[in-house]
């Protein structure tokens, strides 16, 4: 009987199993490209730019996920001379070339740096993605590319994806003709959202360049785009631009189709690599989750995020922060530096589990503010009480 009863548990988890589909996500924020980064990245022995250091440390976990999303903060205008950092980004073809080799998926293009090398770097960039076998969202060569993709539908193990990326705008720049930029305007939103319902996706992700710079909490405007989208239909919705990181939450709520549900909001990713130095700006994250179809309803699961510290020595690297660091309830005094934290009311000590960081100082201060702003712990951060 006890055999019998075995076998037919085994059958209900496997039919259970099947009846499951799951998507992994690795999301990161904005993909800067400054003159120092254009700088350090040559090579004088090939007479060409190598990037992929740069993201050597941060590979596995982003080829680790099913789609892997990061936003594209500069052009790919091909020519050397329009090579260049802020305020008008135009980065070599190689860095292109380390993002798909590091695992991206998916490149977000509309921002407020679209437009920078003007015509030829809206649509060399676009080619040039799509040559490399990434996704581009968010900018059009002209109308007939709008009408066939201005809604990107993506299916992975039997969930079916709809993406949007809109922008607050292009830094006062007029887009040139006959190409297109997505840009944030309530009713164009509210259409494309609709128009993307039409597709009965399982999940519209939204991806979002708005904000105020370098503020941690989101802003009125924020806010307001935001609400608009989930009553909407909206169910994911990824922000940038603030290039700081801002809270991350799941909100249930009803939308104007009387669907209640839990929907995921990151207001802003922050950086993922810049030569950026203010405060807080020096770092970002990889924000995790999982999409979960089970009996044709989705759940949101197994949230967590990967602070990363864009360290300096010869070339900028994205270091993954807690391969790096520990937390300690002991005070141990023979090993140095020693960093005190206060979490939740108790007292915490940072400590180095990897040497080989040039800014120790530097990362804990970013890590401690992250914190702070995300208000939780990664799951991953190894904690010792003794």
């Amino acid at each position: 009987m006890k055999k019998k009863s075995f076998i037919f548990i085994n059958v209900l988890l496997s039919i259970s199993l099947l009846a499951q589909e799951r998507v992994s996500f690795a999301v990161v924020g904005d993909i800067m490209n400054h003159q120092l980064q254009i700088d350090t990245s040559y090579r004088a022995q090939c007479d060409c730019w190598d990037y992929k250091p740069s993201f050597e440390k941060i590979k596995p976990y982003l080829e680790s996920a099913d789609i892997t999303i990061g936003n594209l903060e500069t052009t790919l205008p091909g020519k050397r001379e329009l090579f260049s950092g802020y305020p008008e980004f135009g980065a070599p073809d190689e860095l292109l070339d380390a993002l798909r080799w590091s695992g991206f998926d998916i490149l977000t293009l509309a921002n407020n740096h679209t437009i920078d090398k003007k015509a030829l770097g809206v649509v060399r960039t676009k080619k040039r993605v799509l040559e490399e076998g990434l996704i581009p969202l968010g900018t059009y060569f002209d109308f007939e590319d709008f009408e066939k993709n201005s809604v990107f539908l993506y299916e992975k193990n039997q969930i079916r994806f709809a993406f949007l990326n809109f922008t607050y705008g292009t830094n006062g720049k007029v887009v040139p003709y006959p190409h297109l930029v997505d840009e944030i305007e309530f009713e164009a939103l509210r259409k494309r959202i609709a128009q993307a319902k039409k597709h009965r996706p399982d999940v519209v992700i939204l991806l979002l360049h708005y904000g105020t710079e370098y503020q941690t909490e989101p802003d009125v405007y924020q806010r307001a785009v935001v609400r608009l989208a989930l009553l909407e239909g909206v169910d994911i919705i990824l922000g940038g631009h603030p290039h700081v990181l801002q809270p991350f939450e799941i909100l249930r709520m009803r939308d104007k189709y009387g669907v209640e549900k839990e929907r995921l909001i990151v207001w802003s990713l922050g950086n993922f690599i810049s030569n950026q130095k203010r405060i807080n700006t020096d770092g970002g994250m990889v924000f995790e989750f999982q999409v979960v179809k089970k009996n044709q309803e989705i759940f949101i699961q197994n949230v967590d995020y990967l602070p990363v510290y864009v360290d300096f020595y010869q070339w900028h690297v994205v270091l993954p922060i807690t391969e790096h660091i520990f937390l300690s309830k002991e005070l141990n005094p023979h090993r140095r530096p020693i960093y005190p934290m206060d979490w939740k009311n108790e007292k915490y000590y940072i400590y180095f589990k990897n040497p080989h960081v040039h800014n120790k100082d530097k990362m804990v201060l970013f890590f401690k503010n992250a914190v702070k702003i995300l208000k939780t712990l990664p799951k991953r951060l190894e904690i010792r009480t003794s």
